[in-house]
């Protein structure tokens, strides 16, 4: 996640967060924290990188500036940082 999103808090959330309806092939979603939308190429990249890594399940990464507020609180609630952000 770094090498495509340097600097920026990744959070993983769901089912392989709280174990709730958690099989093997429940997929590991992700959301990177940034306060404008990513670019479409910096999405592209890191999901192709997942596909390509041989992980046995899914992972969905989600652009938080994208999300609706609803969601964003839900994630709040139950999350794990996976990528602290940088220091400024």
């Amino acid at each position: 996640m770094a090498l495509h999103f340097e600097g920026l808090e990744v959070w993983a959330h769901g089912a392989r967060v709280t174990g709730v309806d958690l099989t093997p092939d429940t997929e590991l979603e992700l959301v990177v924290i940034s306060d404008s939308p990513l670019s479409f190429e910096a999405m592209t990249a890191v999901e192709k990188a997942f596909v390509d890594s041989g992980l046995p399940f899914r992972v969905d990464v989600m652009d938080w500036a994208k999300l609706p507020e609803s969601l964003q609180k839900q994630i709040k609630k139950e999350h794990d940082v996976v990528q602290a952000a940088a220091e400024s």
